[in-house]
C-alpha cells in the first residue's frame, strides 16, 4: 500500500523517482524498491517524506483513504464544515465511478 501511495503522491507533486531520491538523499533503486512494494522507508525517512510532500502519514500508510492535510491546504478558504462536504462529495464521485 505504501508504495502505491508514495508513487501517487510523488507524481501528483511533479517529481520523478530520481528527483525524490535526490531530495531524500537515497539511491534511485531505493525509491524504486519502495514503489515496487519490495521494501519500505524507515521511520525517519517516512517522516521526511510526509513533511516534504505535505501529506499525512495515515494516508501514506493506507490507514485512511482521505488525506486531511491535502484538503485543508488545497482549499484553505473553506470552513471545516465545507471541507467535510467536499470529502463527502468526493466519496460520492468515487462511488459513482466504481459502480459504472
Amino acid at each position: 500500500m505504501i508504495g502505491e501511495r508514495l508513487k501517487e503522491i510523488r507524481k501528483d507533486r511533479g517529481d520523478t523517482q530520481a528527483a525524490m531520491a535526490r531530495k531524500l538523499h537515497v539511491a534511485l533503486s531505493t525509491v524504486k524498491s519502495w514503489e515496487g512494494e519490495r521494501s519500505s522507508p524507515d521511520h525517519a525517512t517516512l517522516v521526511e517524506i510526509c513533511r516534504m510532500y505535505d501529506v499525512s502519514a495515515d494516508f501514506l500508510l493506507g490507514l485512511t483513504d482521505e488525506d486531511p492535510l491535502f484538503l485543508s491546504h488545497a482549499h484553505p478558504q473553506l470552513s471545516p464544515e465545507n471541507q467535510q462536504q467536499m470529502r463527502l462529495f468526493e466519496g460520492y464521485l468515487v462511488y459513482l465511478e466504481q459502480n459504472k
